[in-house]
Formats: C-alpha cells, structure tokens, sequence
C-alpha cells in the first residue's frame, strides 16, 4: 500500500473546509464524509509505515508550519474532482524544503505530480461530481473564497485507508 504525506491545517481552516463541504451538499453536490483530515498532498512513499513515519518526524525537527491561503477552485478529470487550492509561490518554496527534508530523512518521493515544478497545492472537495453539477460546484467554491489558515502538521495517510496512520506536529 502507499503511504502518503500531507499537510494538516490548524482548526480554523478545516472548519471552513467543511463548511464548504456542507454548501457542496445543500447545492446538491454528492460530498461524501471524508476518509482523511482535509490535506495538500505533499509526497508518497511505499514504505513500511513505520518507517515513513520515522522519516516525517526527524524531517518535522527542522521544519517550521506556515501559512496557507486557499484561493482557487477547479476540476481535475473531466470535471470530476472538485478541489480548492493555490498557486502562491511561498507554499511552493515550503513544498520544496518539505520534500528536502524528507529525503535527508531518508524518505524518497514517490510520486511525481508531486515534484517541486509539478506539484499544484491543492484540497480535494469532491469526488465524481456528476457532469451536469461541475459548473454549479465550483460555483459554490468560487464564493466561499478565500480560506485561509495555517499547517500545523505533517499526517501520514494510507491510500485506500482511513484517518491518519501518525500525525506530527511542526515546530
């Protein structure tokens, strides 16, 4: 199974996450409960769990959180994946020292949509929007804009799992 890591956000920021959610569902848009803590995938990893999470806490050491402004909504395939996200350079630059770290740690980055110059920073909303509801979806998105808040952790997840296999504060 693959491991991935992500950044968590502070309270403030999944709130307005699931607030936008729940405008998702009252406009009709199928938002099933999430399996994971709202995130921005940051690298993955097939590793044993134990040693992924071993990699993500020497590399938290030496990483501070930083600020995130959500500010754009899209689709990916067709319309049917719904996220929020942002193109703000800082958050670039923070994924790049992440990626750094991880791999000083020991921990190779398996995906590469998640490289430094690929990587779109981004919160996936929805899956499967219907075809007819894409434009009314990222609508809804459109006018819950800007969130902001901050990271305030790195999680490590399991792809096809459930919650977080660890989640590690940063400094």
């Amino acid at each position: 199974m693959t491991r991935v890591v992500c950044a968590a956000f502070d309270a403030d920021l999944d709130a307005g996450l699931a607030a936008v959610a729940g405008d998702l569902r009252a406009g009709g848009v199928r938002v099933p409960p999430p399996r994971h803590r709202p995130h921005l995938t940051l690298a993955g990893s097939d590793l044993p769990p134990e040693q992924v999470l071993a990699a993500v806490r020497a590399a938290a050491a030496d990483l501070a959180g930083t600020a995130v402004h959500l500010d754009e909504a899209g689709t990916f395939r067709r319309g049917a994946v719904l996220w929020v996200g942002t193109g703000a350079p800082g958050l670039l630059a923070w994924h790049a020292d992440v990626l750094a770290a991880l791999a000083g740690a020991g921990l190779a980055n398996a995906f590469p949509n998640a490289a430094p110059g690929r990587w779109r920073p981004h919160c996936t909303l929805a899956r499967r929007v219907r075809p007819g509801s894409v434009a009314a979806a990222v609508e809804v998105v459109r006018a819950a804009l800007p969130l902001s808040g901050r990271v305030r952790a790195l999680a490590v997840l399991e792809v096809g799992g459930s919650g977080d296999l660890g989640l590690v504060p940063l400094r």
